[in-house]
């Protein structure tokens, strides 16, 4: 999404922990703005809203994209839930609070946007990841509330519920499942997305998004209950 703005001549800042990574973004896209933060941490999550509001004051649209998915057994209980990252502060609390940090500043720009990225797994659950599913839905919920509550402001606010997509999210879960599929390449749905955000589209989706979001609730929980149907 990054190279996909920043090819139609917009100022991009990303950001994320892997500082490695974020230099190899910065090298292969010239002009783009790198800046390092972990935005599980609340104190890394304001000072990065503060350099971006400082520095780039004609900033008007921020996307919520960083999340992370465990495998995760509710059944052995606290330890396991605390056995890895914390997804609920990555996934949703990071939403919501970067969001608030931002949102006094888009509301002063004549036209603006909120982007928050949440997942067929919202919507239609998989067994294997509750927690992820479950901040997903509440990124879901959240956007639905936020763009009535900004509703004939100069703040846009759109969902984009991707499908399986070939990332980086739980490759080592990805790995040690050996399904093969390992979902449509990033390239291809942020071609369909970035069309859909220039069409002014509310809620972007694709392939399976769109059967799942057609469903009653009930039948997407009937699938999850009962995987083998």
């Amino acid at each position: 999404m990054a190279e996909a703005f920043h090819s139609r001549g917009s100022t991009v800042i990303v950001c994320a922990r892997d500082e490695q990574a974020l230099s190899a973004t910065a090298d292969r896209l010239p002009g783009v703005v790198a800046l390092p933060c972990d935005l599980v941490d609340k104190q890394q999550r304001e000072d990065l809203a503060a350099e971006v509001l400082r520095r780039f004051p004609d900033l008007d649209i921020l996307v919520n994209n960083a999340g992370i998915q465990r495998y995760v057994d509710l059944k052995k209980g606290y330890a396991e839930l605390k056995s890895g990252e914390d997804e609920i502060a990555i996934n949703f609390v990071a939403v919501v609070e970067l969001t608030a940090l931002f949102i006094g500043h888009l509301l002063s720009r004549r036209s603006a946007a909120v982007i928050n990225v949440s997942s067929g797994l919202g919507f239609m659950p998989m067994l294997s990841t509750p927690i992820y599913s479950a901040t997903k839905a509440a990124v879901h919920t959240y956007t639905l509330v936020l763009r009535q509550q900004l509703k004939g402001t100069s703040v846009k606010v759109v969902e984009i519920v991707p499908p399986m997509v070939d990332t980086n999210l739980n490759r080592a879960g990805r790995d040690a499942a050996r399904t093969g599929f390992r979902g449509i390449s990033a390239a291809e749905y942020i071609a369909t997305a970035v069309k859909r955000l220039e069409d002014d589209a509310d809620v972007i989706f694709d392939g399976d998004g769109e059967n799942v979001l057609a469903q009653p609730r009930g039948e997407s929980e009937n699938s999850l209950l009962n995987p083998s149907r």
